[in-house]
């Protein structure tokens, strides 16, 4: 996984898993192996989040490592259930327990699990399997048809075919071969474009720093100096990450006519913010806010997938003394996803908070397609971990499957410009203070995962199970 794409170890890691799943005697022990390989995987893909327990004050630091086991086992159960089900299955129709369709089983398997932990219980999509080949950028082109589920199933059927023997691997290869190929032929060149120029501004305030009492007031004034940097008259737009300023905006705020400042002529600033509409007593959300130049709030997006434990308390408003004794308040949930359009005649876009860009099929709204992506997050909770960069890995997949560009902003990495293709074409890197000039990328034609979501998915799933049937029922009438 990102970012050290040693792929000889996610062969190794498949083939173990298969191994396992192989040799169980039963179904309830390839339950039991998958979850604990599982467990191995998703701490090791996980163990970033230990960071933020250690952002001082760290009051909560001892219990960084049981909560991440604990979520490594959660989603190694997951594993375990495409090990279980698929065992099932062979054990009920033992035709299908030949060495090629019984990895057609456990891919499909593999899949459908992979997709409830993207949907269950509010839905925790990190490190899908496709994400292996983001070293690569034609080997992910096949999300545009079948999403990073579909892509995901088939990554799993090229890793797992050492263990169906030479003739299996070699198609692997073969397969590999055809895909970049025609991934690479499906990418348009990489063009200037024409479309309005927008600042990316990457503060690189840590999150150790960004509440202190003697930090808080320099902030903004930072980054409207920031914003306002050689070039600005040219901005269609100034873009700063998730809850910028570090205090809560309220309408009419101090604040916000100090950030107008930040507004280039005729232009917007976006940024993310914590927004109190009415005030912080009645609820406080994790938005997005397009600023014009009289420092009005001229729209907003407010943030819809919330992290729980991270963002919010679950039941806290019926459960206010558990909140209050740990010392954390709740956002409130927004109305749902938006398409902005702009008054300015910059392109109608779809905001990202953060860990939204993880989802696929759920990153822009109902109502007329977006002409882009702003994605703005802050991943200074978790240091020069892996966590950014596999947090990058997903947003480029979102701008591969929805045929869109992404504008990203990060408080402290990785900001970037990525095209329609998933190709970052600039960025800065973690822990880098500085701004990036970029004209907006040009969108595609609506892909087939666009138009369709996860409908893709379902005929890529269809295909296998009736090629498995109809292989079936072919040996079932050879002569013995």
């Amino acid at each position: 996984m990102p970012p050290l794409y040693w792929l000889p170890l996610a062969i190794v890691g498949i083939v173990a898993y298969v191994w396992l799943w192989q040799t169980a005697p039963t179904p309830l022990s390839a339950l039991w192996r998958g979850l604990a390989w599982g467990t191995g995987h998703f701490a090791v893909g996980s163990y970033w989040i230990l960071e933020a327990f250690y952002v001082p004050p760290a009051d909560f630091a001892l219990l960084g490592p049981p909560i991440v086991a604990g979520l490594a086992a959660l989603l190694g159960f997951f594993p375990g259930l495409a090990a279980w089900a698929a065992r099932h299955v062979i054990v009920r129709w033992p035709s299908l327990g030949g060495r090629y369709s019984r990895l057609v089983v456990l891919a499909i398997a593999w899949t459908v699990a992979e997709w409830l932990r993207g949907h269950v219980f509010t839905g925790y999509l990190w490190n899908p399997l496709a994400h292996v080949w983001a070293f690569a950028t034609p080997l992910l082109q096949g999300a545009a048809l079948f999403g990073v589920y579909g892509l995901g199933m088939l990554t799993f059927l090229v890793l797992a075919a050492p263990t169906a023997g030479w003739r299996a691997t070699i198609a692997a290869l073969v397969a590999v071969g055809l895909a970049g190929w025609a991934g690479q032929s499906a990418m348009a060149a990489i063009e200037n474009g024409s479309g309005p120029w927008i600042r990316i501004v990457q503060p690189n305030v840590s999150q150790a720093q960004k509440y202190r009492p003697e930090t808080r007031a320099g902030q903004i004034p930072k980054l409207v100096q920031m914003s306002r940097q050689p070039g600005f008259d040219r901005l269609a737009a100034v873009v700063w990450p998730e809850t910028a300023p570090p205090e809560i905006i309220e309408p009419g705020s101090a604040a916000l006519a100090f950030m107008a400042r930040a507004v280039p002529p005729g232009g917007l600033l976006l940024t993310g913010a914590m927004f109190a509409p009415q005030g912080p007593d009645n609820g406080v959300w994790n938005s997005l806010l397009v600023v014009d130049g009289t420092g009005a709030v001229a729209a907003r997006y407010d943030k819809v997938h919330l992290v729980p434990l991270g963002e919010y308390i679950p039941f806290h408003k019926q459960l206010a003394p558990v909140s209050g004794m740990v010392g954390r308040g709740s956002f409130e949930v927004g109305e749902g996803r938006v398409t902005l359009v702009p008054t300015n005649g910059l392109p109608s876009f779809s905001p990202i908070i953060c860990y939204e860009v993880i989802f696929p099929a759920a990153v822009t709204g109902p109502g007329e397609r977006p002409q882009w992506l702003l994605n703005i997050t802050n991943d200074g909770w978790f240091g020069l971990s892996s966590g950014p960069y596999q947090h990058l890995t997903s947003a480029r997949l979102r701008t591969i499957e929805e045929g869109l560009p992404m504008i990203r902003a990060a408080n402290t990495g990785v900001s970037a410009v990525i095209d329609a293709y998933g190709r970052v074409l600039a960025s800065l890197d973690m822990q880098q203070e500085g701004i990036i000039d970029h004209r907006l990328p040009a969108p595609r034609v609506a892909t087939p995962y666009a138009r369709w979501g996860d409908g893709t998915l379902l005929v890529l799933v269809a295909f296998l199970v009736v090629t498995l049937i109809g292989t079936r029922l072919w040996k079932s009438r050879q002569p013995q």
